[in-house]
């Protein structure tokens, strides 16, 4: 089933690729590879259906340092292929969009191989596209979205990823400490992203043009998350729900007049199997609880202009909180700055710094003697270059201080070259 899944996709890839025309096939002005299908692409938008497709290569090297510094090279991929289909133009369902997406991961990690003790693992992982990876293929999204815009409500239900809509972030980083919703890196157990989809929907109130206020209902299912169920459609393992809920100001004149947004969210799960939700003091499975919780603070805000557009300094970070009983992480902050457009040439290349803290639970160290630091610190320093609209080439640097909350390894030095191709 997998290997059809993927033979599919590589044919419909190579279909569209063979269908671009000659004048637009590559052309660096273009926002993707294909360009415009002799038109159809153009035709089919009209009627109301998009597609987007891309594939993103992380490499990852471990220079010195860690728990084994001669590994070799790592390379971890994602390919997705979606869809988006306006039903007002095809269907006169006004206000109504479906949304559809598939992805694969697959490769190896540097994080895995060199830079943790496998008794101590690593927070966080030099290689986003790894996490949850290795499933040949995975049902990401499949979902219905209707606007109702008199009354200023937003409804979607469906097959999602809980940071599709809370706790979003760019990523614009390879670690995955400053990638995607946070709240699925320190609290991963419970907070499934996107690769993993899960049966839910979440209500969205607009206030007014710059404040909303959303929540949501999402399944738990633990066995979403297994590399062998990426098609699993069945609630058979559930175990309670997910509850976010979140409240998101984006002021268009904040600092020095400038765009930004501002996320404030809380989560609540009810999961009560032993084997899902325990207290962390004790042997996993031991003591069941019946419940669990957190929160994040989360913004992005841009600091200085050039001339038009997004070029200049942002800032970001994220902050989360986590319930002390039932999580291994009780706290994270993630601050960073992204200077978009550093040469007029190059108005779409960012130059990205970002550092991250991962505070452990004192009740869990407790239960274990090798995690004798309190934190772990991932840093990245990165170049994202864009010879293309469609093509993104990232050369990067990451120093993780104290992998896994112990001396037990050393800091690590990691060399990294990141890439994306959109279709």
């Amino acid at each position: 089933m997998k290997k059809n899944v993927l033979s599919v996709l590589a044919i419909l890839i190579t279909a569209l690729m063979s269908q671009t025309h000659a004048q637009n096939a590559f052309d660096s002005n273009g926002t993707t590879m294909t360009g415009d299908w002799n038109g159809t692409r153009t035709m089919l938008a009209e009627q109301g259906m998009k597609f987007d497709a891309n594939i993103a290569l992380d490499s990852s090297y471990l220079v010195d340092g860690g728990y084994d510094a001669h590994q070799a090279a790592t390379f971890a991929s994602q390919f997705w292929l979606g869809t988006t289909l306006d039903m007002n133009k095809l269907a006169g369902w006004q206000g109504t969009t479906i949304r559809a997406v598939i992805t694969a991961r697959q490769g190896q990690s540097t994080t895995v191989n060199g830079i943790q003790n496998p008794t101590a693992p690593q927070w966080a992982n030099s290689q986003a596209n790894w996490g949850r990876g290795n499933s040949g293929s995975r049902l990401s999204e499949l979902s219905i979205e209707k606007n109702f815009a008199e009354q200023g409500v937003n409804v979607k239900v469906g097959r999602l990823g809980l940071g599709t809509d809370f706790d979003t972030m760019a990523c614009d980083f390879q670690s995955n400490a400053f990638c995607a919703a946070q709240m699925g890196k320190w609290q991963g157990k419970i907070w499934y992203n996107t690769p993993v989809s899960q049966w839910g929907g979440r209500v969205k109130y607009q206030m007014n043009p710059e404040l909303f206020a959303q929540v949501g209902i999402y399944e738990y299912n633990p066995e979403n998350v297994l590399e062998r169920h990426g098609w699993n459609l069945d609630t058979r393992h559930a175990d309670g729900v997910n509850i976010p809920a979140e409240v998101v100001w984006s002021p268009k004149q904040a600092v020095n007049a400038l765009p930004g947004s501002y996320r404030f969210g809380v989560l609540y799960n009810t999961a009560d199997e032993a084997k899902n939700q325990y207290d962390i003091a004790y042997k996993a499975g031991t003591v069941a609880e019946d419940r669990t919780y957190g929160g994040w603070i989360a913004f992005e805000q841009q600091l200085t202009s050039v001339g038009t557009g997004r070029r200049g300094l942002h800032s970001f970070g994220n902050f989360t909180f986590h319930d002390r009983t039932t999580t291994a992480v009780d706290q994270s902050q993630q601050l960073g700055l992204k200077y978009i457009g550093v040469f007029d040439s190059q108005p779409n290349d960012i130059l990205g710094l970002a550092v991250n803290r991962v505070h452990l639970n004192d009740r869990y160290r407790d239960t274990k003697a090798i995690l004798n630091k309190s934190a772990e610190y991932n840093i990245e320093l990165n170049y994202s270059y864009y010879p293309a609209k469609w093509l993104m080439l990232r050369p990067l640097v990451q120093y993780v201080v104290h992998p896994g909350a112990t001396d037990k390894v050393d800091n690590a030095l990691v060399i990294g070259f990141g890439s994306k191709v959109i279709f």
